[in-house]
């Protein structure tokens, strides 16, 4: 590998990857060959195809895989018995990180401090294959109710009852998820909506592109609708948290509780039943407004 390669270890979860991309993306920009190690973006090699893509990288592997890079960009903390060399080509940027910015913003000013001559952009370099269409279904809403955390999510029921709203309003809402998601959602939807499992990223992926709109709790789908160009609405629970994770490309809502619980317990277990069908319906039209503009 020569020197003037830079690589990303990507994180867990597909709305970390997708952030983190506006940094290998700058790399890339700036003269660089890039390499990904993320079983997330491996699953979407045609998406990406500026980069060398492998899977994710165990950090026994550092030493053997990382020492010939110029540096690499990695989330995590080296260890104090970790080989020195490749310990001083980490780019720690979780450090530079403001939390009055989106994780977007955030991966700017990193590149800002890493390519000092180069003017960063926000995208992450993402690219459908050919022969999808950008919004070709425009009135299709996917909604994804689900995330990595329960806690997260906003009642069921409600996101079945905005469904129903929008529908009679002429949008045409489907139900999206994984695969394994969707078995046990089969019953809570019940048929009264299309429900679509995705076996890859790189599926929902192409159908999300072609789709009008995207609904979802605080979760990587999010941040894959909207760098994908698709106007977002996202449903947090809490507004300082919100302001660094909602996903920052393109036109998006965030829609939150008007009123927060003290306490984090009761906080992350109960807000969900404060925020009402009716704000996020009020929220979605807001955003569609935006997109027609």
């Amino acid at each position: 590998m020569a020197e003037d390669a830079i690589a990303l270890v990507g994180g867990q979860g597909l709305g970390d990857n997708l952030v983190e991309m506006v940094l290998l993306y700058n790399a890339h920009l700036h003269g660089y060959a890039t390499t990904v190690y993320s079983d997330v973006i491996y699953q979407m090699q045609d998406w990406f195809p500026q980069h060398r893509i492998e899977r994710s990288l165990p950090v026994a592997e550092f030493p053997e895989e990382l020492e010939s890079y110029t540096l690499f960009f990695w989330s995590g903390r080296m260890e104090s018995s970790a080989d020195k060399d490749v310990a001083r080509r980490q780019m720690d940027y979780i450090s530079l990180q403001q939390p009055e910015m989106t994780q977007v913003e955030n991966m700017q000013v990193v590149c800002h401090h890493v390519f000092p001559h180069h003017q960063p952009v926000f995208e992450n370099g993402i690219s459908p294959p050919a022969g999808l269409n950008l919004r070709k279904n425009e009135k299709r809403v996917c909604i994804h109710p689900t995330s990595a955390e329960v806690s997260k999510n906003w009642v069921p029921e409600r996101f079945l009852q905005l469904g129903d709203r929008l529908q009679k309003k002429g949008f045409e809402p489907v139900f999206i998820m994984s695969k394994a998601e969707s078995e046990e959602w089969q019953t809570v939807v019940n048929n009264a909506f299309p429900l679509i499992g995705f076996s890859t990223i790189a599926d929902c992926a192409a159908y999300l592109y072609e789709s009008g709109y995207f609904i979802g709790n605080d979760s990587g789908g999010g941040h894959l609708a909207s760098c994908l160009g698709i106007p977002t609405l996202s449903i947090h629970g809490r507004k300082k948290k919100a302001r660094l994770w909602q996903p920052g490309w393109g036109h998006v809502r965030v829609v939150t509780p008007r009123v927060n619980f003290i306490g984090n317990h009761l906080r992350q277990h109960y807000w969900k039943y404060l925020l009402t069908t009716g704000r996020v319906e009020r929220c979605f039209k807001q955003l569609v407004q935006m997109a027609a503009h």
